[in-house]
């Protein structure tokens, strides 16, 4: 029987550490096709790693106006803004501390962007963020709601309390 050792590419570097450089060389922003290009890993894989990177505060998503398409651009998190944008979160409402709109502010979203990342409608995000509904969501949306809001739990829960 043969023994097959699969070696990487770039020794001692990660597909996440080769986002992450790729990324930082381009602060503008790249979509993920771009990545898929330039570290050539198919996209299913960039996806995991970049999850993985939005929910440690290490990249952002940011839309993009592309001519009449709109498309997500990763770029890095400076520690410096994500700072700011925790004390601006946390100070938005002195009563609950963080709002549906400050978390929507914070990630960069319009309702629009919002709904359309969600797959909800804009009057489902209006009723939330005028607190005439709360969200009411499996797991699996929660997880996605932390993502595109680019939250912890704890910050999704306190603002829609």
């Amino acid at each position: 029987m043969a023994i097959i050792e699969l070696t990487p590419d770039f020794p001692g570097l990660t597909t996440t550490d080769r986002l992450l450089e790729s990324i930082h060389h381009h602060p503008e922003g790249l979509t993920i096709r771009q990545l898929a290009d330039r570290l050539n890993r198919p996209i299913s894989m960039l996806q995991i790693c970049l999850k993985n990177l939005i929910a440690s505060r290490k990249v952002a998503v940011r839309p993009q106006n592309n001519g009449q398409q709109l498309a997500k651009v990763y770029i890095l998190k400076p520690d410096k803004l994500h700072s700011q944008s925790q004390f601006r979160l946390a100070t938005s409402n002195s009563d609950s501390g963080t709002t549906p709109i400050a978390l929507r502010a914070g990630a960069g979203l319009t309702k629009i962007q919002l709904a359309a990342q969600l797959g909800l409608s804009i009057r489902t995000i209006n009723d939330w963020e005028q607190k005439r509904s709360q969200p009411k969501l499996v797991p699996s949306q929660l997880k996605q709601m932390m993502s595109v809001y680019q939250c912890t739990l704890d910050e999704l829960i306190t603002a829609f309390e």
